[in-house]
């Protein structure tokens, strides 16, 4: 049986230069990231066979690379420098090339990026596990899907939907449902996660996850408002967004952690938990890329 050691085993192979840190910040975190990926192995396999792995990391390497490249760029610029919304859309949400790789990296990221761990733990122990029993659960750009994958796996009594606006993604999302055994309780679908909400046709959810989504959009405003309008009471959103990381999609510059909160607290929500780390920068640059994780609750 595929485990998490198979992932880590493809990047020595195909992503050497990434390989050191990636194994590091496994290793010192086994125990949560074993949570991520052992399940993503088995349903890679699964779904995919063993050139997952290898295709995996050689989508975490060019991944990588980019980030790093685009942050060059941001230094140098003092902004943000995205591509025009339908370019984005068109050369990435809807370029199936760019956007397999893509999803295997953003999951990847979660168990190999220091900055990324404190989102694993705050999502499965104070987001997934203290859901009430039988909740309906909603991801907004659910991508790869594997977070709501990992919401059913933890929490056999819920039911969950993903919604992406990207065809590619969706594809690989339905492809990992289909060998996770799921799929009875979690169902995903191409559709614009904010449309219905904010065009005043909610439905309530008891979760809400919308796991970096902010910083591609125009204005986070509609996104908050969705969340806002469609939490039930009592229920818990998990929110997550990247502040000061510049990647080709990233629209939306956050420069404090006091942005996203102030947002998120005028839509009507308030804090119950926060987390943000930041990676590694040259000793002299002007931006500190950061990770921020946040749990919400209807005020």
């Amino acid at each position: 049986m595929k485990t998490a050691e198979d992932f880590l085993r493809a990047i020595e192979r195909r992503a050497k230069l990434f390989a050191p840190s990636a194994t590091a910040t496994f290793r010192a975190n086994k125990e949560l990231c074993s949570w991520v990926l052992d399940p993503l192995a088995r349903w890679a396999d699964a779904a995919y066979g063993e050139k997952a792995f290898d295709d995996a990391a050689l989508g975490y390497a060019k991944y990588c690379l980019g980030v790093a490249q685009a942050q060059q760029i941001y230094e140098r610029a003092g902004k943000y420098t995205p591509e025009a919304m339908p370019e984005i859309v068109a050369g990435v949400y809807e370029d199936e090339g760019y956007m397999v790789p893509y999803m295997w990296a953003a999951i990847l990221i979660y168990a190999f990026w220091p900055s990324m761990i404190a989102h694993i733990a705050l999502f499965r122990d104070e987001f997934l596990r203290r859901l009430p029993a039988n909740a309906t659960v909603l991801e907004l750009a659910c991508g790869h899907g594997v977070l709501s994958l990992l919401a059913a796996e933890e929490r056999p009594d819920i039911r969950v939907t993903g919604l992406d606006i990207s065809p590619p993604a969706i594809a690989v999302a339905t492809r990992l449902l289909a060998a996770s055994g799921h799929g009875d309780r979690v169902s995903f679908q191409v559709a614009d996660a904010l449309r219905n909400a904010n065009a005043g046709q909610a439905t309530t959810y008891q979760g809400i996850i919308s796991a970096m989504l902010a910083e591609h959009l125009p204005t986070p405003k509609p996104l908050f408002d969705s969340l806002g309008a469609q939490i039930a009471p009592q229920g818990r959103v998990f929110f997550s967004t990247a502040l000061e990381s510049a990647q080709r999609d990233h629209v939306f510059e956050f420069h404090r952690e006091s942005e996203p909160l102030r947002m998120a607290e005028d839509a009507g929500l308030r804090l119950l938990r926060l987390v943000s780390d930041a990676s590694a920068t040259p000793p002299h640059a002007r931006f500190q890329p950061r990770a921020t994780a946040m749990v919400l609750q209807a005020r």
